[in-house]
């Protein structure tokens, strides 16, 4: 139904002691479908998709940011992944959460992705320590005590973006609904106007006919 790039695994290359992230290329392939996709990932405390909903357009291509939330250091230890659903959307939608709350489970396709982590600055410190292993143990473990401190701190920055990304799409949909409300007020007031105006002209009318009658029959 749609078309995935990468297909099969998705490779995040490190160091991730900062922003490290990847994009996932969607493709719609019909010439009159629309379609719905939904991806979804088994570690959301570490991956943060955006979007992770929308729609494709007939033979549209739509890029899928993924950013990588390091947030402890066994990250490595559990296998990764991704899994992309879709179904057909041809009708219209409102809220596509409340859309995919109701869709069928027989009706989605989907397919999935592996999560390769490539971490070059944790492979060059376990050189470090093989090629110093005879006494320098206690150095390597400062570092190990640093670069998980770097971590924490890019934990906390991440947690900070993502925390303005939201409250910028808030008011955003505030700015939006007040725009709207305000137009809409400006719409009353102008047929109201009009209304006032058209009263006025008939009060106008009414006091000229009637003077004009009381001349003619004096």
């Amino acid at each position: 139904m749609l078309i995935v790039e990468p297909s099969d695994e998705l490779v995040l290359e490190g160091p991730f002691n900062r922003a490290v992230s990847k994009k996932i290329m969607v493709y719609n392939p019909s010439k009159q479908k629309r379609i719905a996709f939904k991806l979804k990932t088994t570690t959301p405390r570490l991956f943060f998709v955006r979007p992770n909903v929308g729609l494709v357009k007939p033979e549209e291509r739509v890029a899928i940011d993924i950013f990588v939330h390091p947030i402890s250091n066994d990250i490595y230890a559990h296998r990764h992944k991704f899994m992309m659903q879709a179904v057909d959307a041809s009708d219209q939608i409102g809220d596509l959460h409340e859309f995919w709350k109701n869709i069928s489970p027989t009706s989605i396709w989907d397919t999935k992705l592996k999560v390769k982590l490539i971490d070059s600055q944790m492979d060059g410190l376990q050189k470090i320590h093989t090629d110093n292993s005879l006494g320098n143990g206690e150095h390597q473990k400062d570092n190990m005590d640093s670069i998980t401190h770097l971590k924490d701190k890019v934990n906390v920055l991440e947690e900070d973006r993502l925390h303005l990304i939201q409250q910028v799409e808030i008011i955003t949909r505030q700015k939006d609904e007040e725009r709207e409300l305000l137009a809409m007020k400006l719409q009353k007031q102008k047929g109201n106007g009009f209304w006032m105006f058209m009263a006025t002209v008939a009060v106008v009318l009414a006091a000229l006919i009637g003077g004009w009658v009381a001349k003619k029959f004096m």
